[in-house]
């Protein structure tokens, strides 16, 4: 841990003293902006700042920064929750039910202050018998496919298979090509292939109903957005985010304070093998936040290496993104159906194209070794390519070595049983 994160800490957690403050260079202070940026934390640390009236005893160019970052928040989740209530007031006209997940959820019903939590995108569950009819709303709503958006491509409904591939949690991501918002719509909270046992029924079973501008939504309960928020924070992105997700996670529980169930928050965790990520996640949140919660959740959890590397991980400036674990098989399922499309296409080449490619006469006699030499180029780079990719140092070595981020991933998914 840095002096900044102290720091950082200090303000997020009320405590902050202007004798923490002596000494610190102008390097110093770029490191604690970089940092609670990092950290997901810099429009709360300004906002801290403000209500510790510190803002004199800090450098006028790092309050500045800081209150730049803190209104780019603000303009962005407004126009996030702008779009946002306008896609739920279409959802119910069509009688669609939707949970609000994560930002959308803490920003305005957790911090009730969209300008402290940043949000990256828009995230919904719908139940799967709704996918299609939410996907067809968000393309009338002027949405299209991400993928579409960057190659400039206008989406058409026409002939589409709505679906979600199983090592995913998500419809494929959609973006407004004008708010330039993007919008995720889960079925659940968990990919079909995860370790992790996660029933959507008995998510909506749990579900709160809610007001977003005066639009019916609907809420997780607080156990399971507990659930949700660790689960993401840990195994999803590896703690990528740091102090950020564990406050969420803190505010969370300070927030829903006796609400919560703790003990049926704990046999659901067993129930669907997340209770490793529950304890480290709470296990932390306990240390930096001084956040209360029956001493029980943590009696089963144990100190050990895996827990130190999470430390070093959540405050390591220099920690690179996580490699998906879904994405060396896709890429590799990408290229060889191109590969698949391409040796299919061999056989019904004219004599015409296979003559001038291959500068030989038109009879087909003569133009037998062009084809017979274009399916095994095919084939041959089908092969190049698995042989590559299981040799290729920035895909699997990670796996060859045990890099520590396959190893936590791997730790998480054991449970406290």
């Amino acid at each position: 841990m840095l002096p900044e994160h102290k720091i950082l800490l200090d303000f997020i957690n009320n405590r902050f003293k202007v004798s923490d403050l002596a000494g610190l260079t102008q390097e110093n202070w770029a490191t604690l902006i970089f940092e609670a940026s990092r950290h997901r934390l810099a429009p709360l640390l300004y906002s801290k700042i403000k209500l510790a009236e510190a803002e004199s005893k800090i450098p006028a160019d790092v309050v500045q920064k800081l209150r730049k970052k803190y209104l780019a928040n603000v303009y962005r989740n407004t126009v996030l929750f702008h779009q946002l209530t306008e896609l739920v007031a279409c959802l119910n006209n069509q009688g669609i039910p939707v949970i609000l997940l994560k930002g959308a959820h803490l920003a305005e019903f957790v911090y009730k202050d969209i300008a402290l939590r940043p949000m990256s995108d828009i995230d919904i569950l719908v139940k799967e018998e709704h996918l299609s009819e939410t996907v067809e709303v968000a393309f009338e709503a002027g949405y299209c496919l991400m993928s579409d958006n960057f190659h400039g491509k206008e989406k058409t409904n026409k002939n589409y298979n709505y679906g979600i591939a199983p090592d995913v949690k998500h419809f494929e991501t959609l973006s407004h090509p004008e708010t330039k918002c993007v919008l995720e719509i889960h079925c659940s909270i968990a990919s079909e292939v995860s370790p992790f046992g996660i029933s959507p029924s008995e998510l909506w079973q749990d579900a709160q109903p809610a007001s977003l501008n005066k639009n019916s939504v609907f809420l997780l309960s607080p156990e399971d957005l507990i659930t949700h928020l660790c689960l993401h924070a840990s195994y999803d992105d590896l703690f990528g985010y740091g102090l950020g997700s564990l406050y969420d996670i803190a505010t969370t529980i300070q927030h829903y304070g006796t609400v919560i169930d703790w003990k049926k928050l704990w046999r659901r965790s067993v129930q669907w093998r997340t209770n490793r990520c529950l304890c480290v996640s709470l296990y932390f949140v306990k240390k930096w936040f001084q956040t209360n919660f029956p001493e029980e959740m943590l009696e089963k959890f144990r100190i050990d290496k895996m827990v130190h590397i999470t430390e070093e991980r959540i405050f390591k400036a220099s920690v690179t993104e996580s490699l998906d674990h879904h994405f060396i098989p896709k890429r590799i399922r990408i290229k060889i159906r191109e590969k698949i499309k391409q040796m299919k296409g061999v056989p019904s080449s004219s004599t015409d194209f296979m003559a001038c490619r291959n500068r030989k006469s038109k009879p087909f006699h003569f133009l037998f070794n062009s084809y017979f030499f274009g399916f095994c180029q095919a084939l041959k780079e089908i092969f190049n390519i698995v042989r590559t990719a299981l040799h290729r140092e920035q895909f699997f070595s990670p796996l060859k070595r045990g890099d520590n981020d396959v190893l936590l991933r791997k730790w998480l998914t054991k449970s406290y049983e």
